[in-house]
């Protein structure tokens, strides 16, 4: 911990160009290294939390014209004295800005230090912390309400509520052991059960947000495949609103995958258009359909898309056996002028009707598709929601110990043991908190942030 009593320093505002950037410094020393080099216009003291306006001066030279703001700790981002400048945002005045606080005596900081030493301060929690990251990345509505609330720590609100449940089973465990006549267990066995099976309804209940918490964080694959001119590239353009891919009548088109983001409904999709599937002696265009095959490998829905005008279509064996959940999308119906007859053995697929240039079949099909995606994810409205993986493998262990510890009160098995159970499923959950994250976990959750956060 003894690298977290220096200062650090760092751009807390994207490269390039812009009207403003801003450096940031935290740490024992920042005012005085900021003071070294900030000239302000006023003759005013400089006071916490007051913007002040003066000039960056380098060997009594003026670099730029910039406002300065002091923000004493512990009421700081960091909980440590933070000094902020900003400054006109170009290259240049930054790297210089920087330059003239390293030559002060601070540390240009590593990625994510300023958000973990406000965790380490105790000023946030994990779960907090990582949604300053995730907030930076949200793509849709939903997701950033999902991360705002986890921001304002509800998610941890939730994690507490189970950890009462648990410790107050605990404290009569512990009482029940020190004072083993007055037999506490057997006497409260039916509120330790109560406790127990609503603190694992509660973990359960968490768990079941968090593939909707994942994919409204890092959203979902759509991958549409189909044999050539069955209008894929054309179902592409209507999802997304634009003219994305060529369209031709000239099978094989499009010979690479083309993909693009947008959204249905606050759900960020990473849709993808792939190259007709056919036999081909053409090279180029045998890479495209292996490009194909490849994305199916990670997609989370398939649009298998089919010419619904064609009486002699088919529907390509390959993709059975391809794991991706399937959405077959009969297309063309404009010029469909009978009904389409699904062999025996596709009729499970429940297909979806459309022709790729009405809005009105567009938006029939997007219902679809938001219908599987909350059908395989579930609901997105929750307020705590576990948002990553890592999250969700603690609240699995939790989940785990609440079982064996309601297996070992219905076994009757001593107090210890019940107990060693009981502060396991703590530890878990005080895991996704960052009560109990080891510091090596610790250390890969901020490397992915950038060196400003």
């Amino acid at each position: 911990m003894s690298r977290f009593n220096d200062t650090i320093v760092g751009p807390a505002t994207a490269p390039g160009e812009a009207g403003v950037g801003i450096v940031r410094l935290s740490g024992s020393q920042a005012l005085e290294i900021s003071q070294r080099f900030f000239k302000p216009k006023s003759k005013q003291r400089p006071q916490p939390w007051r913007m002040m306006f003066g000039e960056i001066l380098e060997d009594g030279r003026t670099v730029d014209e910039a406002l300065w703001v002091f923000m004493k700790g512990p009421k700081s981002y960091t909980a440590e004295d933070v000094v902020e400048i900003q400054c006109h945002g170009g290259g240049l005045i930054m790297k210089k800005i920087l330059e003239l606080c390293l030559a002060e005596g601070a540390r240009l900081a590593n990625p994510g230090e300023f958000t973990e030493r406000a965790f380490l301060n105790g000023r946030i929690d994990l779960t907090q912390a990582e949604a300053v990251g995730e907030l930076v990345h949200a793509k849709t509505d939903k997701a950033l309400s999902m991360v705002i609330n986890q921001l304002k720590g509800k998610l941890h609100h939730r994690i507490l509520e189970l950890k009462t449940e648990i410790s107050w089973v605990l404290a009569l465990l512990g009482a029940s052991i020190d004072f083993p006549e007055e037999d506490v267990v057997f006497a409260h066995q039916k509120e330790i059960r109560e406790k127990l099976e609503s603190a694992q309804a509660g973990v359960t209940q968490l768990l079941s947000t968090a593939k909707a918490g994942q994919t409204l964080q890092e959203g979902f694959s759509l991958v549409i495949v189909g044999r050539p001119n069955v209008g894929k590239s054309s179902l592409l353009n209507g999802l997304l609103n634009q003219s994305r891919a060529i369209v031709t009548d000239i099978p094989g088109t499009t010979r690479d995958s083309i993909s693009e983001e947008f959204q249905i409904q606050g759900v960020p999709i990473r849709l993808v258009d792939t190259a007709g599937l056919r036999q081909t002696e053409d090279q180029v265009e045998k890479l495209g359909i292996r490009r194909s095959l490849s994305e199916l490998e990670t997609a989370d829905l398939m649009l298998w898309v089919v010419d619904s005008s064609d009486p002699n279509f088919e529907l390509e064996a390959d993709l059975e056996a391809v794991n991706a959940p399937i959405l077959l999308v009969l297309n063309k119906q404009d010029l469909s002028t009978t009904a389409v007859e699904l062999p025996e053995r596709w009729k499970h697929l429940d297909p979806v009707s459309i022709s790729a240039h009405q809005t009105e079949s567009i938006e029939r099909l997007k219902e679809a598709i938001f219908g599987y995606i909350t059908g395989l994810i579930g609901p997105l409205h929750e307020e705590s929601m576990l948002t990553n993986l890592r999250q969700e493998q603690a609240a699995q262990k939790g989940l785990g110990s609440i079982h064996q510890a309601i297996n070992a009160l219905e076994s009757g098995v001593g107090e210890e043991l019940l107990s060693l159970e009981l502060i396991e499923t703590l530890s878990a959950l005080g895991e996704i908190v960052g009560e109990t994250t080891p510091d090596e976990m610790l250390g890969q959750i901020f490397s992915n942030f950038c060196i400003g956060k």
